[in-house]
């Protein structure tokens, strides 16, 4: 797989290898593995957008007050807004992890950018984080205009694991989706397949997606192997007919690129527009290295201007 990544992914790689070298998240204490990303993204989340006013809040939730932060791309105003549902596939990462991922999506898109820090497995299993997302939905549309939001204009997203948890918002809202949510943006996501092409190809110590990582993650969030006939999880056997546009921004390289590829061409099927994107030469997770790596900004880019596009803004 090296003689194939484009060498801004390369030098990438190295510096977060210099900044926290590469362990499977498998074999280690939880508390470890937190540490360990939350250490290496640090460096990452540096620089970006200074925004005029970020404020930080708690949602009721139905496990407790659920964290939120609110990126505001203008000091005043009501914008239209996404939900933005990081990853870590459900055990690693926060708010904090992906800080300048919302703060880029802010500045580029003019939406408001509400972060959600979830409560992580295996702490909370599955459903926990998906009801979690679903309610600060809705606290958006309904409390939304007191926090600059037009509540008639929302968006969720995600990358990784925060885009299979935008998919399970989408269905559960199903079958008569609200008219405003309009728009699902989709960082390389698991979307249910338990096999695949890709899966088999892709998928090292380098992207932190070995199979034993991927089982790692899936264990620590499942209660059982029954959850995974859950249509909130197996989202590719859902009735996705009613969703809203959306758009799935991915990597060549990426063990879940058959998820996207395969979620893109259900969509199409049943006539939901969706545009894919499969960008060359990266790893899952290169969304982060904005720093270094081009192919970054301009996913930063393609999911702004679908941001743009469906809250009409252009």
């Amino acid at each position: 797989m090296e003689s194939k990544l484009n060498p801004q992914m390369r030098a990438a790689l190295a510096k977060s290898q210099e900044l926290a070298p590469t362990i499977s998240y498998a074999t280690i204490p939880l508390e470890d593995a937190r540490r360990h990303y939350a250490q290496e993204r640090a460096f990452w989340n540096e620089g970006g957008p200074e925004l005029p006013h970020v404020e930080n809040l708690t949602v009721s939730g139905p496990v407790g007050p659920v964290p939120i932060r609110i990126y505001h791309p203008e000091a005043s105003g009501n914008h239209p807004a996404l939900e933005f549902l990081h990853g870590g596939g459900f055990v690693v990462g926060s708010i904090e992890t992906h800080d300048r991922i919302m703060r880029e999506l802010a500045r580029r898109s003019g939406c408001v950018v509400v972060g959600v820090d979830y409560a992580l497995a295996p702490e909370q299993k599955f459903p926990v984080a998906l009801e979690e997302s679903l309610a600060v939905l809705r606290w958006m549309q309904e409390s939304g205009k007191d926090y600059g939001i037009d509540t008639e204009r929302l968006a969720v997203g995600g990358d990784s694991g925060g885009a299979s948890l935008t998919m399970g918002v989408a269905v559960s809202l199903q079958p008569e989706p609200p008219a405003w949510l309009q728009g699902l943006l989709l960082y390389y996501g698991w979307f249910g397949l338990q096999d695949s092409r890709s899966s088999r190809l892709f998928g090292g110590t380098e992207d932190g997606l070995t199979k034993a990582d991927r089982d790692f993650y899936r264990n620590s969030y499942l209660n059982s192997i029954d959850d995974l006939a859950d249509l909130r999880l197996d989202v590719l056997r859902a009735d996705l007919g009613r969703l809203p546009p959306a758009r799935l921004i991915v990597s060549d390289l990426d063990p879940l690129l058959d998820d996207s590829t395969t979620l893109a061409a259900l969509f199409k099927r049943v006539g939901v527009p969706c545009e894919l994107t499969i960008h060359q030469g990266v790893l899952h997770g290169f969304l982060h290295y904005s720093r270094m790596v081009d192919t970054a900004q301009q996913a930063l880019d393609e999911g702004a201007t679908f941001l743009k596009k469906v809250l009409n803004q252009l």
